[in-house]
């Protein structure tokens, strides 16, 4: 296991244990995890970390997102549809704080299966990058991605391209070992109006308080910092970015989070099917639609960062 010595967001050393929890959608042990809270910016951080090549065994037959025919057998249409939905709200985003034209430059990191840029292909001829360190999302499927930029590889190997009009993160920036410096490697291939657009789960939420340990934001141990709003400002402030705008909500329905939670408080096997909970899911769903008008006050369990280089 790999200790920080230092805070992610603001590199303060003053820091203590603040939770343990147990591996999230994976095989339950009673291996327990820990997770350091600072004392300065009251940034949340996993420590020790697993090592970033041992990580790969954390990405099995448990984890949901890699098996959605398998998973959710008649219903997978249902949830295709979902992922559709959420790469329409994740275009229109970037269209709140840039005008796509056929010139725009936009590069999405932490690309994965790279559907959202699949979406903004349809909407735009712009030059288009994915960027992730595996090519599991897209290597059998590079005929529908055609035209789409996608690369295996590290931020570093970014310098010397032309800059960017717009940087997105969707659920990276949670996942990063050195999130300082990838973020200040990024300025090399921005210009001074680049807008960074970085969507991650908020610590400081409804969900977390009321799930406590098996928060799914969480994530053990895929997730490394768990970021309130502010001491997100503090990590981008630090890796010369300045923050513009901070929304208390994303692109993904916040009742995902809150399922998810109440899976591992269950201690559901993640590795089964998950047909006879798809009728659940969405009844709750339905159930806490009326909460989301509170979204832009109170977090329900994601944020948004709008930033620029400083």
């Amino acid at each position: 296991m790999e200790k920080v010595t230092h805070c992610l967001a603001c590199n303060s050393t003053q820091f203590k244990s603040f939770i343990h929890t147990s591996a999230m959608m994976h095989d339950y042990t009673a291996d327990q995890y820990n997770f350091d809270r600072c004392e300065d910016c009251e940034l949340v951080f996993l420590n020790g970390r697993v090592s970033e090549s041992e990580l790969g065994a954390f990405y099995t037959k448990n984890y949901l997102p890699y098996r959605i025919e398998e998973a959710w057998g008649k219903y997978a249409s249902f949830v295709k549809r979902d992922q559709l939905n959420i790469d329409k709200a994740r275009v229109e985003r970037v269209k709140d704080y840039h005008r796509l034209s056929n010139d725009s430059r936009i590069l999405d990191v932490g690309c994965g299966k790279p559907t959202f840029l699949a979406r903004l292909q349809k909407e735009t001829s712009a030059k288009l990058i994915g960027l992730d360190f595996s090519d599991e999302g897209w290597k059998n499927e590079r005929e529908i991605y055609n035209g789409i930029d996608l690369r295996k590889g590290e931020v570093a190997e970014l310098r010397g391209e032309k800059p960017v009009d717009v940087i997105t993160m969707w659920h990276y920036l949670e996942h990063d070992y050195q999130p300082q410096q990838h973020l200040r490697q990024l300025l090399d291939i921005a210009h001074s109006e680049t807008k960074l657009i970085a969507e991650v789960p908020n610590f400081d939420s409804y969900t977390r308080k009321k799930f406590g340990e098996h928060w799914a934001g969480y994530h053990t141990p895929r997730h490394t910092g768990l970021y309130s709003p502010n001491n997100i400002e503090i990590l981008m402030r630090n890796s010369g970015w300045q923050v513009e705008q901070i929304l208390t909500y994303g692109t993904l329905d916040p009742y995902t989070l809150h399922w998810m939670s109440r899976m591992e408080q269950r201690r559901i096997d993640w590795s089964a099917s998950m047909e006879d909970k798809f009728i659940g899911f969405v009844a709750g769903m339905i159930l806490h639609k009326p909460l989301y008008i509170l979204e832009k006050w109170l977090s329900l369990g994601f944020m948004t960062v709008i930033a620029k280089p400083l």
